[in-house]
């Protein structure tokens, strides 16, 4: 029989180790990535406009890059015709969306997963590129989408290269409408999130080095139960982690979206402004933050229920199953269900040929636009 405090127990490991272990780092790596995504967006579009047979390539290479944005920003792109079909194409089976963050989050932590993250990665993006020249090569699009096998007449999915009319991304996607008590919450609450989370960084890199020398403080109680005293510094690094969660959980709230964190409007307002970029930032990881939470609470609650470990967890994680499943939850729109998927993969519970399943099948966020 599970009691009370078991359950509670569960719930306040579940959001400290989130916090800890994924979201501080998740939140240094959107952060870089987002500023290198608002440094280039305006000379980005003239060069890509340049290279048109080189597209597809240019396409994958944003889509592999971590989170949604460099996927979105090629939706509009495609819309003007400035991109061929099979740039969409190869962008989109190249991208890890959000879920790519706790990828990196957990190499960061576990330097043994570097090797296998690094290689899903590189089969995302050969895959994205080799099939995004084939659908430009036999001439595939919407309309035509048999291409040159078809009897229809073949629309060239490879844009006139318009050097006449100038284009800047950031012109053509919308912007968020700055009212309303969620976009409050997010941009007057975003500079507590960074600050709790530089705290939350600084001892996640300690326990790190405590751990790989057999020192540091004890965040648990002999009786296995998280320790909360806040004068001790195994306590007050505890608090922190869930201060961490409990605020992205309460930007997360503010987003008013379950299953995806970036839109076109985001992606407008973070290319345009500086402030803008760190505050998506900051929502864009608790967004992650809120669906590992989901993600541990299933893992622990399945093996406290069932009565079950992480080895018999992992036995159901290697086989063709497993690879179907996870490909299936690839093709459900937005990152949050992905997240669950890479975060059992970083648990041990998923094999390595079912993050490569889902990694190819998933859009990410891309796909809304």
């Amino acid at each position: 029989m599970v009691t009370s405090s078991e359950i509670i127990d569960l719930l306040l490991l579940s959001m400290r180790d989130a916090f800890l272990a994924v979201t501080v780092f998740v939140a240094a790596m959107v952060l870089l990535f987002s500023w290198l995504q608002y440094a280039t967006a305006g000379r980005f579009v003239d060069w890509i406009r340049s290279k048109r047979r080189l597209q597809p390539i240019i396409g994958a290479i944003m889509g592999i890059t971590p989170g949604c944005g460099g996927a979105i920003v090629m939706m509009p792109l495609y819309a003007r015709g400035y991109v061929t079909y099979g740039t969409v194409i190869s962008t989109l089976i190249a991208t890890l969306g959000d879920s790519a963050f706790v990828l990196i989050g957990g190499a960061i932590a576990n330097p043994s997963l570097i090797g296998p993250i690094v290689l899903v990665h590189v089969i995302s993006l050969v895959v994205g590129i080799i099939w995004g020249l084939g659908v430009d090569a036999v001439g595939i699009t919407p309309s035509s989408p048999l291409g040159r096998f078809g009897s229809q007449s073949i629309e060239s999915s490879v844009p006139e290269n318009d050097t006449l009319e100038d284009f800047d991304v950031r012109d053509d996607l919308p912007r968020e409408e700055p009212e309303g008590f969620a976009y409050k919450v997010v941009h007057q609450g975003y500079l507590a999130w960074w600050a709790i989370t530089g705290i939350g960084l600084i001892f996640a890199i300690l326990l790190l080095v405590w751990g790989s020398t057999g020192g540091g403080p004890d965040l648990d109680l002999e009786d296995g139960s998280m320790n909360l005293d806040p004068f001790t510094l195994g306590g007050f690094i505890s608090w922190i982690g869930l201060l961490g969660t409990g605020l992205s959980i309460a930007i997360f709230a503010a987003q008013r979206s379950i299953f995806s964190d970036d839109s076109e409007a985001s992606i407008g307002d973070k290319l345009e402004s500086l402030r803008e970029t760190t505050i998506h930032a900051a929502q864009e990881t608790s967004f992650v933050t809120f669906w590992v939470v989901i993600a541990y609470l299933v893992f622990e609650f399945s093996m406290l229920l069932g009565g079950i470990d992480e080895t018999h967890l992992a036995a159901y994680g290697a086989g063709i199953g497993a690879i179907l499943v996870a490909a299936a939850v690839g093709l459900i729109p937005g990152c949050g269900p992905q997240i669950i998927v890479m975060t059992s993969y970083i648990e041990g519970i998923l094999g390595f040929p079912g993050l490569v399943s889902n990694a190819i099948s998933q859009d990410g966020d891309a796909l809304f636009p």
